[in-house]
């Protein structure tokens, strides 16, 4: 039972640095900035425990404060023994601990750890794309795979390519109608474990009472039989009309983040520049956030601008950010900046570092956006190359048992299950389009609502395949007739 709870103890501890780690250059950023504008250790966890957006290190902060207030102990001692309990925060600390105490630069000691910080983060970054890169490398590898087993056994089948399978055997057909979707739905887990959204994800509620009634209609005319010549196009277009509302509503939101994410660096550097000149720091605030080519960020960046010249408090104003962006990143890049304003001004070297911070920010998370947008369009083109082939070839080989056979009235019963087994092909293909557009989507933004942009060309470019194929300009069967 001892080892147990031993083993418990550890793996809960492990979960809790991991957690801290990932919020570890943040947190030696904000200490960095303060303490070159003069804060000591003391005041400086003073300000991180109010602090909700390091919910991980803001625990800790409050543990250390705890210890000082109530029990009345050192700051450095207190410091010097957190590094028992978190391995890198602790580290962190002990290292500030012992340059304070043996009179060293201190904020020399802080930049270097802040720069090292971010350069482990950096390398974890280019790590996560390349595990998304290994991931939609394997999901093409698999629908190929699907579509090659699915032939061979056909092709091998001992009834003849394109005859139906006897009522004891399994049916291939179905390892390409069930297996793609299922496939997808697996790698879907996989794509929300490796990735985190920097944007909220669209309410679904709003999703379903906007996407539910093209799908319900496209069900119903297909179940009526109304036009049983078109239901893979009625399918195709309900998709289409139920990710149409989402695509264009969270394309606004992936513009705004991207505008804010560029506004804030370009905000930074302003900042900073105009401290250099001597202008009081509201009045760089001010200045830096009036300009009006920020693109969707204009309303935040002129409000921020207006809400100072208002008079209104940075915490107010902090908190029309928050309301307005969710990205971690830009939301730290404002609090620090406002803090600092609210400490005395900060000196131009404490608004220089910022600026370099947020452009490393910024650089960061667009050379990830560059590295994934290739194997992305890669995986695009796949997909939807994949489903027009899967499409083409099970057309072909159901039509050539037809074709081949020469007894008429046998020949046009199999031309109909022909036909029936396309469709049915048909819905499976377009189904897994528009699924393979959130797999994609998740991936691209880190948003299951960034898909359904994907999940409507996919689907367009399905239906477009269909059509194709329906009018007999692909056709392998017409070789051999």
């Amino acid at each position: 039972m001892s080892f147990l709870k031993k083993h418990e103890s550890d793996d809960k501890k492990k979960k809790l640095n991991k957690k801290i780690d990932a919020e570890l250059p943040f947190f030696m950023t904000i200490v960095t900035l303060l303490a070159t504008s003069g804060f000591g250790p003391y005041t400086i966890f003073q300000k991180i425990k109010d602090m909700d957006l390091l919910p991980n290190v803001r625990i800790e902060s409050i543990k250390i404060i705890k210890k000082i207030d109530i029990l009345g102990q050192d700051p450095l001692v207190v410091m010097a023994e957190t590094k028992e309990r978190a391995s890198e925060f602790g580290e962190f600390l002990a290292g500030w601990v012992s340059a304070i105490q043996s009179g060293g630069d201190v904020v020399s000691y802080l930049t270097t750890k802040m720069n090292s910080a971010f350069e482990i983060y950096e390398a974890q970054q280019k790590e996560k794309a390349n595990k998304v890169q290994t991931v939609i490398e394997t999901y093409m590898t698999m629908q190929i795979v699907v579509l090659a087993i699915y032939i061979i056994v056909t092709a091998t089948s001992t009834d003849g390519v394109g005859t139906p399978p006897g009522p004891d055997e399994l049916d291939p057909l179905y390892l390409v109608i069930i297996m793609p979707p299922g496939v997808t739905i697996l790698f879907l887990v996989v794509a929300h474990k490796i990735t985190a959204s920097k944007i909220k994800e669209l309410d679904w509620k709003k999703i379903l009472m906007f996407g539910m009634p093209g799908i319900l209609g496209a069900i119903a005319i297909i179940t009526l039989n109304v036009l049983p010549d078109y239901n893979l196009f009625i399918l195709g277009g309900g998709l289409i009309a139920s990710a149409i509302w989402p695509a264009i509503k969270f394309k606004k939101k992936y513009r705004f983040a991207l505008d804010a994410e560029s506004a804030t660096s370009v905000i930074m550097r302003d900042v900073a520049e105009a401290r250099k000149a001597g202008l009081g720091p509201e009045k760089c605030v001010i200045q830096a956030t009036k300009r009006k080519d920020y693109g969707l960020f204009n309303y935040v960046a002129n409000g921020i601008a207006n809400k100072l010249q208002w008079g209104m408090t940075l915490d107010d104003i902090f908190g029309f950010i928050k309301r307005e962006v969710t990205n971690f990143q830009i939301l730290i890049n404002f609090k620090v900046l406002f803090e600092i304003i609210s400490a005395g001004g900060g000196n131009v070297k404490t608004l220089d570092s910022l600026a370099h911070v947020a452009e490393k920010m910024k650089v960061i998370e667009k050379t990830k956006r560059e590295m994934l947008q290739p194997y992305v369009m890669v995986g695009f083109m796949l997909i939807a190359i994949t489903g027009f082939t899967t499409l083409l070839v099970i057309e072909s080989l159901t039509s050539l048992g037809a074709q081949l056979e020469p007894d008429e009235e046998k020949s046009a019963a199999m031309e109909l299950i022909a036909k029936s087994r396309f469709e049915l092909l048909g819905i499976a293909i377009l189904i897994q389009s528009w699924i393979a557009g959130l797999f994609l989507g998740k991936l691209t933004t880190g948003s299951f609502s960034g898909g359904f942009m994907y999940s409507v060309c996919l689907v367009a470019v399905t239906i477009g395949a269909i059509l194709l194929i329906q009018l007999k300009l692909f056709n392998v069967a017409s070789i051999y007739s």
